[in-house]
């Protein structure tokens, strides 16, 4: 009688065993999303890096241009999102408050961990380029057609470099991006072509061996507009944040380390949104979990894309001032509204 209970009781306890093990070796399609990261575009932003070492990083550099440090703070915001819940981690989190969302809603199905990566950096890197065209342009800073990027291991890869000015490829002038792949056409992988560029070290005459791409062929460079003068450069420090939503921020924070005076009045102002390279802002996800970030990191203000205002004002941390903005030209004017104390545009 002995035996059989137990032989039964060790029944019963199999399928629990099984159940237990799959809530914690099995992987959730669900990811835990909440308030992630702030930096301070005008000083420094600690990163970790691949060894686990932090790093504080200057978030903008520029050089060839006359900088001074503002007063105050201009914060871009992100989400953090974790991956890879387990049942009992997905629970936890919910349990403790957390949204917890589909995967799917934000990482493209079947993507591995290094493809998000790989794409979200990609993201930021765009940014950063129209974050700065957007503050160059606000400053009345001419700008020109040159090398923004350059293909891991591609045939530019060594010899042109990012912020090179293109004068011509192969004798055929180049004054906007379309001009490029112009000038290659007729070529085929394998040709040798003589790039013409301006440096900060002076004119250079680049010989480049055209790879090829969907059957095209490349010189391996992402095309589009940077400084006139090659001495200007701007630089980005981070390099663990993806997305593009960090753009209006990053112009702001150029913008104010160029000019004279301060936009913020000594504030701790945050915010976000997607920029154009001619200064329009566009709508970002997350807004809320955003916000959360800010009223953390003790901002006072929050610059809101308009198309994000309806979702940012239905639960808004207490004491943060929701500012819409539109442009870059718009933001600037609002924060002069909030230095000076006048009624800004608001959520």
């Amino acid at each position: 009688m002995t035996e059989r209970r137990i032989t039964t009781a060790l029944a019963a306890l199999v399928p629990l065993l099984v159940l237990v093990l799959l809530g914690m070796f099995v992987t959730v399609p669900y990811v835990a999303v909440g308030p992630g990261d702030t930096a301070d575009t005008l000083t420094t932003y600690a990163e970790r890096d691949a060894d686990g070492k932090v790093e504080n990083r200057k978030v903008i550099t520029i050089d060839g241009l006359p900088v001074h440090q503002p007063a105050g703070q201009l914060r871009f915001t992100t989400i953090a999102v974790t991956d890879g819940l387990n049942l009992y981690g997905a629970l936890a989190k919910w349990i403790g408050g957390g949204q917890i969302a589909p995967r799917d809603a934000y990482y493209p199905p079947g993507a591995t961990r290094e493809q998000i990566e790989a794409g979200n950096r990609e993201q930021f890197t765009g940014s950063e380029s129209s974050a700065t065209i957007a503050a160059l342009r606000y400053l009345r800073i001419p700008t020109a057609t040159g090398v923004v990027g350059l293909s891991e291991g591609g045939p530019a890869q060594g010899r042109l470099r990012e912020g090179d000015v293109l004068e011509s490829v192969d004798g055929a002038p180049v004054a906007a991006p379309d001009q490029v792949a112009k000038s290659l056409e007729g070529k085929k992988k394998g040709d040798v072509v003589t790039v013409a560029v301006r440096r900060a070290d002076g004119a250079a005459q680049v010989p480049v061996t055209l790879g090829e791409s969907d059957g095209k062929p490349r010189l391996g460079i992402v095309v589009g507009q940077v400084p006139a003068d090659p001495k200007i450069r701007i630089g980005f420090g981070v390099q663990q944040v993806g997305g593009p939503s960090a753009g209006l921020m990053l112009s702001l924070g150029i913008v104010d380390l160029v000019e004279p005076g301060d936009l913020t009045g000594g504030r701790n102002v945050a915010g976000t949104g997607e920029i154009a390279s001619d200064g329009k802002v566009g709508p970002i996800g997350g807004i809320e979990h955003k916000l959360q970030g800010a009223k953390r990191d003790g901002a006072t203000v929050f610059l809101v894309p308009a198309a994000n205002c309806d979702a940012a004002k239905s639960s808004p941390p207490a004491d943060l001032q929701l500012v819409k903005v539109e442009s870059l030209d718009g933001a600037i004017k609002a924060l002069a509204d909030v230095r000076e104390g006048r009624p800004a545009p608001s959520c």
